[in-house]
């Protein structure tokens, strides 16, 4: 018979222990002052065999960090391959995302982002940065949930001042701000 399993418990993850149940991999903390401990290991390296070859989806708005945040997971992750969709979508095309929306339009961009999207999700053992508006699509959201996906939120003025000097379709209007 088949039996549901906790996700939660350990059996769920033959070989992969919780590193905080595993005093071999904690160590004192430097400063040695309150006798806490930390971890020996990077927690993200300890991911990687849990996820067991799931994709993880950053998604957000454009300026929240999906590409920074996702490249930075997957190095330290180790076994994983770092994937932007937009950074796929200009090299596939030839073109820049602003060219894009002024040649082709939205709709179009939207179409071929869909697309990118369909090339990636069949890989696995990925972190994969979406464009901001990937998510409006439903379509893309059932590519979304073969994997774990991660939305980042960022406040509004805090992307503003990240994507200052850019470039951004999107926000080529009387008030960027309101339009975010």
């Amino acid at each position: 018979t088949l039996r549901e399993e906790d996700p939660t418990s350990d059996q769920a993850d033959p070989g992969v222990e919780n590193p905080y149940k595993n005093p071999d991999l904690l160590k004192p903390a430097d400063d040695g002052k309150d006798g806490s401990s930390s971890l020996k290991v990077d927690p993200a390296r300890l991911l990687s065999p849990r996820l067991r070859g799931c994709n993880l989806y950053f998604i957000g708005m454009m300026g929240s960090g999906k590409s920074a945040v996702g490249d930075a997971i997957a190095r330290r992750m180790g076994t994983y391959n770092f994937l932007d969709t937009d950074t796929i979508l200009e090299r596939a095309t030839g073109m820049t995302i602003p060219q894009i929306f002024e040649e082709e339009g939205e709709p179009a961009f939207r179409d071929v982002e869909a697309q990118i999207l369909d090339s990636v999700h069949a890989h696995v053992r990925c972190v994969i940065a979406t464009g901001g508006g990937l998510v409006m699509r439903n379509q893309n959201w059932s590519k979304l949930q073969t994997g774990l996906v991660v939305y980042l939120d960022v406040d509004s003025e805090t992307i503003m001042k990240r994507i200052e000097g850019t470039d951004r379709p999107l926000l080529q209007t009387d008030n960027p701000l309101e339009t975010l």
